[in-house]
């Protein structure tokens, strides 16, 4: 049964969450296939979505249930989808998640050798992707999405947040992560629009 941190749905490896359960996970586990040593590289945990909410007030911290944050409030410019050098401030990533992007986020302690690799994977395909350092994740890579249902009504379905937790980089990793999350949030962009805010 998979553990349940602060309310979350449920937490399953990345490679493996979309079409096997848990038990066959650990299963492969034993048997020390590529396909389990993919799964052992990231950990996906999904959280409930937090309310749809704006604000003007880039100081404010919000009470968010996931780290980094995936769904909730946030600031009422996202950031430009890029590759950047210094953190940015969670309140404006979660507005990219919002519009169906896809936010890599990596810890000061991530070697720089993999933060190379990461850079090289993102310049393959840089549509609605946005990477930037996050100190806090330590040794850690997160990869966060949003996925809702397209907004209906003034009180939008928040949806759920994801949140790969990755202890090094693994290239299909990534890619079955932005596979499964990228264009599907509540106000999400399609792949032209967001091509064009490159």
């Amino acid at each position: 049964m998979p553990t349940r941190p602060r309310k979350v749905a449920r937490s399953l490896p990345l490679v493996a969450a979309a079409t096997v359960g848990v038990l066959a996970v650990l299963a492969l586990g034993a048997t020390g296939s590529p396909a389990a040593v993919r799964a052992a590289a990231c950990k996906v945990t999904v959280y409930p979505g937090q309310p749809v909410k704006h604000t003007t007030n880039i100081d404010l911290k919000p009470k968010y249930n996931s780290f980094p944050p995936t769904t909730g409030t946030h600031f009422q410019y996202p950031a430009k989808f890029n590759l950047y050098t210094m953190a940015l401030p969670q309140l404006v990533v979660v507005h990219n998640l919002e519009h169906g992007g896809i936010a890599i986020q990596y810890g000061r302690k991530v070697p720089k050798a993999t933060v190379r690799k990461i850079k090289a994977w993102y310049l393959k395909d840089t549509n609605g992707l946005l990477v930037a350092p996050l100190p806090a994740l330590g040794g850690k890579i997160a990869l966060t999405a949003w996925n809702a249902e397209p907004y209906r009504g003034s009180v939008p379905d928040p949806g759920h947040g994801y949140v790969g937790m990755c202890s090094r980089f693994d290239e299909a990793a990534f890619d079955a992560f932005v596979k499964s999350h990228r264009y599907k949030s509540g106000e999400r962009f399609d792949r032209s629009v967001t091509a064009r805010q490159q």
